[in-house]
């Protein structure tokens, strides 16, 4: 009976892995706005500069949120023939989103696209532009079964722990301490002056961040992480601002640096564990049930909304904000109005694609019917 009840709640909606998936793809929105005006092709200077550092460094949780999300939903899961069905609807989504953004190239853009470099493409990649995280996800997803057999073979919280701390040790730490130049004299006043770096930890490994966040998403959804929620939004804001002054810093006045301190590190290991943490532990029992509904909607296409926002950006950033605001210093102003106008052309988007693929199958459900 205790078996059955365990199993009820399981299948139970978790409203809190919905609001975080949202809240992670609109994150992915945010940070393409910098991408798309010009932030990082301009100098690091002034306070405006510093403003949209630290505005990096909330929103480059994106991509983190997404995979703790996996490890926190997946964690069950077992080697089976119907475990490797869940990867179509991923697949399916990504095609639907590659042949648009390809129509759009085509005939909105001008591009060459052929059948031949379509198809490329597609097996690319780069039909989609941000279908990098597809790539990625197919290679996690397939071993996903087997993280699993590894993560319940620990049979003690200690254990488990280690496994963490000894992935984040060697994907994740290198990427925070391996950012050092210890044999130019004055390089700590002036980054500027040599962008050689002195490791002091392995980093052979980094690589593999997406298991260490997925470790971390199964660690938290087995034994969770309560903080004081004042707590943890002030940790959460000092360590936005100090990751955001910090990366400021180390640009030191000329263009923003791409290294391993602000892409993928230490820094938002930290910053998207407390955001997860935070949204995790939301009471959300008296939020309103359009809320939810909204909520469930989105996260439902979020994949679509990510895949799809490549035309959006197209459509707002180079059709109009771009050519009306020249100067890249003022776009940042608009960005209240950018993002989620991005946001809602996504999710109209999406809705059109996830519309196409249940078409489809609704279709190909009728062929068999009529076959049988």
């Amino acid at each position: 009976m205790e078996e059955k009840q365990n199993t009820a709640v399981k299948r139970k909606r978790d409203p809190n892995a919905d609001l975080i998936r949202c809240v992670a793809v609109y994150s992915v929105l945010s940070v393409h706005f910098l991408l798309n005006t010009g932030f990082y092709n301009v100098p690091t200077v002034g306070p405006d500069m510093l403003l949209l550092c630290m505005y990096r460094s909330f929103f480059m949780t994106c991509v983190p949120l997404f995979m703790i999300l996996t490890g926190y939903l997946m964690w069950r899961k077992t080697l089976s023939r119907g475990y490797y069905k869940g990867l179509w609807k991923t697949l399916e989504i990504y095609l639907l989103a590659s042949i648009a953004c390809l129509l759009f190239k085509k005939y909105a853009l001008g591009y060459r696209v052929t059948l031949k470099t379509a198809l490329l493409d597609i097996l690319d990649y780069d039909a989609a532009n941000y279908a990098w995280y597809i790539e990625m996800y197919i290679g996690l997803f397939l071993i996903i079964p087997f993280l699993n057999l590894a993560y319940h073979g620990l049979k003690t919280r200690r254990e488990k722990k280690i496994l963490v701390l000894t992935m984040m040790s060697l994907t994740l730490l290198p990427k925070l301490l391996n950012i050092f130049d210890f044999r130019t004299a004055g390089w700590l006043a002036s980054p500027s002056l040599s962008t050689t770096y002195d490791p002091v930890v392995p980093g052979f490994f980094t690589g593999m961040y997406p298991i260490t966040y997925y470790f971390i998403g199964a660690y938290l959804r087995e034994y969770g992480w309560k903080l004081n929620r004042a707590l943890n939004l002030l940790l959460l804001a000092l360590a936005v601002a100090a990751f955001g002054w910090y990366n400021f810093y180390r640009s030191d006045g000329g263009r923003f640096v791409w290294g391993n301190n602000s892409t993928w590190g230490g820094e938002n290991l930290i910053t998207a564990t407390l955001l997860f943490a935070f949204l995790l532990n939301l009471d959300m029992t008296r939020w309103p049930k359009a809320v939810h509904a909204a909520l469930k909607g989105i996260s439902g296409i979020a994949l679509g909304v990510y895949l799809f926002s490549w035309i959006p950006d197209r459509l707002i950033y180079d059709g109009c904000l771009i050519p009306q605001v020249p100067e890249v210093a003022q776009r940042w102003k608009f960005c209240p109005l950018t993002v989620p106008g991005v946001f809602l052309l996504s999710c109209a988007g999406a809705c059109v694609l996830y519309l196409i693929r249940f078409g489809v199958h609704r279709l190909c459900g009728l062929l068999r019917q009529r076959a049988e």
